[in-house]
C-alpha cells in the first residue's frame, strides 16, 4: 500500500459530515476531529505558520520556494450530508477485474456509469462497504496536498514557488470560505484539489443559488375540511410539479444547468421545500430565478389563503471569466497533468468548489483532479493509481511554476 493510500484511508475513517441546518462554524464539531489531526501532522512535517482558526480553517505554508507569485493549495475536510459518513469502512479492491463492484445493501458500482473508471482495471479501487459514502470528496484532496508538501520537503533542491496550504470546513454546504482569511493565506493564485477523473482540469463551475420555500396552510379535520382546509403538502407537490423535469439533474449533462428539488418535509399546516439552482451562464441563472418567482405567484393564485414564502440566495459564481484573464494557472496545470503521460482536457465542473468564491475574493483558483467519481453517494470510489497520478500532476504543476519564475 502506498503512503498516500494509507493516509487517505486514515482520514476517510474520521466522520466529518457538515450540517446544513447548523449556523455554527464549522457546522459540525466533528470536523475539528480531523482538523486537529491535520494541524499536528503539518507541524510534525515541518510546515511553517501552522494556524487553526476558531472557525475551522487550517492554514500553513511550505518553507522555501523561489521568489514570485505564491501558489495556494486547498481542500475541504467535510463530507456531504447527502449520504451517511458515520463509521466509514474503506474497502480495497485489489487487481480489480473491470466488472461492477457489489457492496452491502445492494450497492452496485458500474464502470459503465463512470467516465474514467476502466483506466484502473487491474489496479486497486477503494470504496466504502456500501453503507456509507467513502469521503474521497475531499479527503483524497487533503492526502494529495500533504503528500505533495512532503515530497518537496524531501526534495529541497527542486525549483518550486512559495506554497500556501489551507484546509476548510463546510464546503459541502456552501460555506467553506465564509471565514477564510485571504491575507493570512497569502496566495496570489490557488488550486483546489477537489476534482474527479484525472483527465480533467476545471476552469469553470456553475453559478449557484438556493431557493428555499416555506408554505403555510390551514389545518382542519379532514371530515369537515370542505372549503376550509389548505393543505401545505399538496402545495409543495404542485410546486415540484411546476418545475421543468427536463431541466433536473437526472436529465441534464455537460454545460446544461438544472433546478434540483433537494429536500421536502411538512404536514397539512406547513411545509418546507429546498431547491438549488445551477447554471454556467449569468443569463441562464437570471431566467431560473424568474421561473421560481413565477411559480410562487402561480401557487398564490391557485391556493388563496395560503402563505408562500420564497427566499433565494447566491451561493457561488462561475470563476471562468476571472481565470481567462491570466491563463497560466490553467495552462500549467494542464501541462503538469500531461507530463504524467495521459490525455488531459480543460473542463467545467458540474458543481462548485471553494475556489468558485475565492476567485471573486481576489485569489483566482482552478480545480485539480483526485482520481475518483460518484461523489456524495454510497457508490463513491477512488483509485489508488488515480491518487498517484493526481499527486504526480500536482507536483509537476508546482515545478512548472518554479521553473517559469
Amino acid at each position: 500500500m502506498y503512503s498516500i493510500t494509507e493516509r487517505f484511508i486514515r482520514y476517510a475513517r474520521i466522520s466529518t459530515a457538515s450540517d446544513p441546518d447548523s449556523s455554527t462554524s464549522p457546522s459540525s464539531s466533528r470536523q475539528f476531529d480531523l482538523l486537529n489531526i491535520l494541524e499536528k501532522e503539518l507541524q510534525e512535517l515541518g510546515m511553517e505558520n501552522v494556524h487553526l482558526s476558531e472557525t475551522g480553517v487550517l492554514y500553513a505554508s511550505l518553507p522555501g520556494g523561489v521568489s514570485g507569485e505564491v501558489i495556494g493549495l486547498i481542500a475541504h475536510v467535510d463530507t456531504s450530508p447527502e449520504a451517511s459518513g458515520e463509521g466509514v469502512k474503506p474497502q480495497l479492491h485489489v487487481n480489480w477485474d473491470g466488472l461492477p463492484i457489489l457492496l452491502e445493501d445492494q450497492v452496485r458500482i458500474d464502470p459503465a456509469e463512470c467516465a474514467d473508471m476502466l483506466r484502473y482495471k487491474g489496479g486497486t479501487v477503494i470504496t466504502s462497504d456500501g453503507t456509507t459514502l467513502l469521503g474521497s470528496d475531499d479527503k483524497s484532496g487533503i492526502a494529495i496536498i500533504i503528500e505533495t508538501c512532503k515530497w518537496f520537503l524531501d526534495n529541497p533542491d527542486i525549483p518550486r514557488p512559495k506554497v500556501a496550504v489551507a484546509f476548510t470546513p463546510d464546503e459541502e454546504v456552501g460555506r467553506g470560505v465564509d471565514n477564510f482569511d485571504v491575507d493570512r493565506f497569502g496566495a496570489d493564485f490557488a488550486y483546489t484539489v477537489d476534482g474527479g477523473e484525472v483527465t480533467e482540469v476545471s476552469s469553470e463551475t456553475f453559478n449557484a443559488w438556493s431557493a428555499n420555500w416555506k408554505i403555510t396552510g390551514r389545518e382542519v379535520h379532514p371530515g369537515s375540511a370542505s372549503g376550509s382546509m389548505i393543505n401545505a403538502v399538496r402545495i409543495a407537490g404542485e410546486l415540484i410539479a411546476l418545475m421543468r423535469s427536463e431541466e433536473m439533474p437526472e436529465n441534464s449533462k455537460g454545460r446544461e444547468g438544472y433546478d434540483y428539488p433537494l429536500f421536502v418535509k411538512g404536514a397539512t399546516g406547513s411545509a418546507e421545500v429546498k431547491v438549488i439552482l445551477r447554471d454556467f451562464t449569468t443569463e441562464g441563472m437570471v431566467e431560473r430565478r424568474r421561473r421560481m418567482e413565477a411559480i410562487r405567484d402561480c401557487l398564490a393564485s391557485l391556493f388563496p389563503g395560503s402563505q408562500i414564502q420564497l427566499t433565494m440566495k447566491e451561493q457561488y459564481s462561475n470563476p471562468g471569466e476571472i481565470l481567462s484573464r491570466d491563463r497560466r494557472l490553467v495552462e500549467y496545470a494542464l501541462e503538469g497533468m500531461r507530463q504524467c503521460g495521459i490525455e488531459v482536457k480543460e473542463g467545467s465542473i458540474r458543481g462548485g468548489t471553494d475556489g468558485s468564491r475565492l476567485s471573486f475574493m481576489g485569489v483566482p483558483t482552478a480545480n485539480m483532479p483526485t482520481g475518483g467519481e460518484l461523489f456524495h453517494s454510497r457508490r463513491e470510489w477512488v483509485a489508488e493509481e488515480g491518487l498517484l497520478i493526481a499527486l504526480e500532476g500536482l507536483i509537476n504543476t508546482l515545478k512548472l511554476w518554479g521553473e517559469k519564475q
